[in-house]
């Protein structure tokens, strides 16, 4: 995935998920539910000029079944043409269902650490 990612590939991206996935993902609204609205906001999320940073830690995975669950450190966000970033590490897992012997993820949730004091985000935490 990190390199369909790397390389904008949206139709490569897209071949993971079911097409009922459920995400709730650390940028935009709420949740985003069906293929189509998730493909509409990869595309908002993979600006033509600038690069994706994704880096990804080796998840932990457990499977029972047809059923299966992944979760992972990744740090992602966009680096400008003048070289500043704008990334930060997150918290990830994905939840995976098997049908017609493809894994697909079918949910998905991506979220950032606030500070319960201030409630500020905590996006410079590193692993």
């Amino acid at each position: 995935m990190t390199t369909a990612k790397q390389a904008k590939d949206i139709d490569a991206i897209m071949a993971l998920y079911s097409d009922d996935i459920c995400s709730y993902d650390a940028v935009g609204t709420l949740q985003i539910n069906g293929a189509r609205d998730y493909r509409a906001h990869w595309q908002r999320c993979m600006p033509e000029k600038d690069d994706v940073i994704i880096d990804m830690q080796s998840p932990v995975i457990r499977v029972s079944g047809h059923l299966g669950v992944a979760r992972f450190l990744i740090r992602c966000g966009l680096c400008k043409d003048d070289g500043t970033e704008q990334a930060s590490w997150m918290r990830a897992s994905y939840h995976l269902e098997k049908k017609d012997g493809a894994w697909r993820i079918f949910h998905e949730h991506f979220s950032v650490p606030f500070d319960f004091e201030n409630g500020a985000a905590q996006f410079g935490l590193h692993p």
